[in-house]
């Protein structure tokens, strides 16, 4: 029997455990400021509360592929904070890098493609890509698989890309959903609102729940235990017992 109610209520448990964590957290602003990577790791924690609340909104009103989409967002959030987690300073470097790269990139291609700027804008741009041309000459851009891959987390990877493919992308799987196929009685087409599954929306809330439990569990030891997180524990037992259960039920035969 599919348990959307119960996954649900997990969701926003979890969504409560993390504003605990973030209400009780005690980060000092230290001299490098937004550099520092329990600041980063509180940011991402926000990040991750504001996707949660919007997948489940979106869940309610049966939007599966916008909710499937944040789902994604949410396990790259988990994995940027690991990677704060295992790398500390080095990781804050590794992100400071990847901005400046697509910074670059995005005003060259400004060039590139002749875009039209007033003489003024176009001289301080050039000043700028000279800048960083000349300070970030070989930083590099960071991908999700590269991250995860930091940690044991690199295992949720396929549960990102199947995100990726059924619903964060415009790719064949995910644009299928919306043909028709003929039938004996009907011809096909397009549904612009096709009808979306109960099990597929527990499965975008185990997942979610996967993903948030992630960061939730990563922050709150970067920061040496909150009193916010003291549930954390709990609601992994819970999170456990809810998952086999939705194994166990998957893999039990059809009734005749």
């Amino acid at each position: 029997m599919i348990d959307i109610p119960t996954w649900d209520a997990l969701a926003n448990k979890l969504r409560t455990c993390g504003l605990d964590i973030f209400a009780t957290a005690t980060v000092s602003i230290t001299h490098k400021g937004f550099a520092d990577e329990k600041v980063l790791a509180l940011a991402l924690l926000a990040r991750t509360l504001s996707n949660l609340k919007g997948t489940l909104s979106l869940l309610r009103d049966r939007q599966i592929v916008e909710a499937r989409t944040i789902t994604r967002c949410c396990f790259e959030n988990a994995y940027w904070v690991v990677g704060l987690a295992e790398e500390g300073e080095a990781f804050v470097r590794r992100m400071r890098d990847d901005e400046m790269s697509r910074r670059r990139h995005r005003g060259q291609f400004m060039f590139d493609t002749d875009v039209e700027l007033p003489p003024d804008v176009e001289e301080r741009l050039r000043n700028y890509l000279r800048g960083v041309n000349k300070s970030f000459a070989n930083a590099k851009t960071l991908n999700p698989q590269q991250v995860a891959a930091l940690s044991d987390i690199g295992r949720s990877y396929v549960f990102y890309g199947q995100l990726s493919a059924d619903a964060a992308h415009p790719s064949m799987t995910s644009l299928n959903r919306y043909i028709v196929p003929h039938s004996a009685d009907e011809v096909g087409g397009i549904d612009v609102n096709p009808a979306v599954k109960d099990a597929e929306i527990e499965n975008t809330l185990e997942l979610l729940c996967l993903a948030v439990m992630s960061v939730l569990v990563a922050v709150n030891q970067m920061l040496g235990g909150t009193p916010g997180g003291g549930i954390l524990n709990t609601l992994a037992d819970e999170y456990m017992k809810l998952s086999n259960a939705s194994a166990a039920r998957a893999v039990e035969p059809a009734s005749p």
